[in-house]
């Protein structure tokens, strides 16, 4: 095999020029006009772009209803991120793709767009047509419908991606034509915005809540009704307006009842003391004193007089050992003391009411009658005071039955008042559904754009000249490799390894000689 020099001059490098001329001119001719061609006629791919905004909607923040009903447990929330590749996973999926080749039909989205009325290029007509034999033959291979088509069809020019640092989707989609990018890119955004409200709402959740809030609403009643009865039955309005009313008669009935066994103690002291004083003090007092004859020391002593002058008679005429004179004698004496007993004059005195123990006797009826009354009194307090126990006792029972009716009455408000709201949440998210109202907001419709983004033309011109210039060097190379043919004395000592004598001119006129 013949090998390159490994330094070549500059004749031998127009020698291999000029050798290979045709492959230099032809090959390099043959791939730019390839290259020429296929920018010029190989069908174009256009592109349409549409930018979504997910902002901070009802969809972002809000629980659906049906999860606060039961036991709930704390979950992180997520931030944006999270969002954003959920809505990039949904607005991918196969789902909305089927839905979205459903509105348009299959042979619109395979077609790339609407029928077009313009005659096409045949040239264009030509190269579409077989590429669609051969894609066609693979097709046959694994055969699938053409709404699966159409779905693999949008899959493979569809691209969504998210900026970064932001909420922002670009979406774009690649198609045979600009108006059928468009549609479909359209259709998509609709389809995406139905499915993003559809996803974040339970469609069931408003007949549930509905029947939940009548059955709560009888419970509701039924304890309202139950708790009233119960305290019109006990008279009571309040647990604790009658407590407090309760407690403020009692502290009321024991500092009536400290007071007044202060005051019967007070008064039973005064009334120890006014009976000591009354003890001690006459009742009545001498209020004057009169000197009067004594009357009957008069006559006594006149009596007197008669029997000793009749003793004095009898003695006359009797003896003293007489009967009659002793007796008389006897009488005489007996007399005579009592006579030498009185007064010749009499004092007669008049006595009157003490009045100070007559005010002290009122005094001490006072205090009497005052310690009655203070007695019955505190009697009276130690009797309130143990109805007002017992009603108090009464009422502690009474108040562990209505705390029960109550508790029941509050848990059934709250489940009420908890399934008014799921149910008026479930009413609202049904309503913003309705009217479409969603946090996705097309921030950029999809745009109608006429120039092909496929083929790029600099791109195939510069690549078609960078391939001609390597096919042709490379393909001089290769003809020089496999070339065996000896030229020049060095190639042939270097190849057969004998030194080189003499060297003959290549020309027709040393050739024909050679050849004799």
């Amino acid at each position: 095999m013949n090998k390159l020099p490994t330094e070549l001059s500059a004749s031998d490098f127009w020698e291999v020029v000029f050798r290979n001329k045709v492959k230099l001119i032809v090959l390099p001719l043959v791939i730019m006009t390839l290259a020429v061609g296929v920018t010029l006629y190989f069908p174009r791919t256009y592109r349409s772009e549409a930018r979504l905004f997910l902002q901070v909607g009802h969809e972002s923040v809000g629980i659906d209803p049906t999860a606060t009903t039961g036991q709930t447990i704390s979950l992180m929330q997520s931030g944006r991120d999270e969002e954003v590749k959920s809505a990039i996973e949904v607005l991918g999926s196969r789902g909305v793709l089927s839905q979205v080749v459903e509105e348009l039909g299959p042979d619109y989205v395979l077609r790339g767009g609407p029928k077009s009325d313009q005659t096409p290029n045949p040239i264009t007509a030509t190269i579409k047509q077989g590429i669609s034999s051969v894609i066609g033959v693979l097709k046959r291979i694994d055969p699938v419908g053409d709404h699966e088509q159409a779905v693999i069809e949008i899959e493979e020019g569809l691209k969504i991606e998210a900026v970064r640092s932001s909420t922002v989707l670009v979406v774009t989609y690649d198609t045979k034509s600009a108006e059928g990018a468009k549609g479909v890119l359209d259709a998509l955004v609709d389809v995406y915005q139905r499915e993003h409200l559809r996803i974040h709402r339970n469609a069931n959740s408003g007949d549930f809540f509905a029947d939940q809030q009548g059955q709560l609403k009888t419970r509701l009643d039924e304890a309202q009704n139950a708790l009233m009865d119960a305290k019109n039955r006990m008279g009571i309005a309040s647990v604790e307006g009658r407590r407090s009313t309760l407690e403020n008669q009692i502290q009321s009935i024991e500092l009536d009842s400290f007071q007044t066994e202060q005051s019967l103690a007070t008064s039973l002291a005064r009334m120890k003391d006014l009976e000591e004083q009354l003890d001690e003090m006459p009742e009545r007092l001498v209020a004057s004193v009169t000197s009067k004859p004594n009357e009957g020391a008069d006559l006594m002593r006149d009596q007197l007089y008669e029997r000793q002058i009749k003793l004095l008679d009898l003695k006359s005429r009797y003896t003293d050992s007489n009967p009659l004179v002793q007796a008389v004698s006897a009488q005489v004496e007996e007399a005579k003391k009592v006579v030498d007993a009185q007064s010749v004059d009499r004092k007669e005195s008049t006595d009157d009411a003490n009045p100070l123990h007559r005010e002290l006797t009122l005094d001490f009826k006072k205090e009497q009658s005052q310690v009655a009354g203070l007695e019955s009194r505190l009697e009276t307090l130690t009797e309130q005071r143990k109805i007002i126990l017992a009603d108090l006792e009464q009422l502690n029972r009474n108040e562990v039955v209505l705390d029960r009716l109550a508790r029941e009455e509050h848990l059934a408000r709250d489940k009420f008042m908890q399934y008014a709201n799921n149910l008026e949440q479930a009413r609202m998210d049904k309503a913003l559904e309705d009217q479409k109202v969603s946090g996705v907001s097309v921030a950029q419709a999809a745009t109608l754009a006429q120039k092909p983004v496929k083929p790029s033309k600099p791109l195939c011109l510069l690549g078609g000249f960078m391939l001609a210039g390597a096919v042709a060097v490379g393909s001089v190379v290769a003809s020089e490799k496999l070339n065996t043919r000896i030229r020049g004395d060095v190639e042939a000592e270097e190849t057969l390894e004998l030194p080189v004598l003499a060297t003959i001119p290549d020309s027709p006129i040393h050739g024909r000689t050679l050849n004799y």
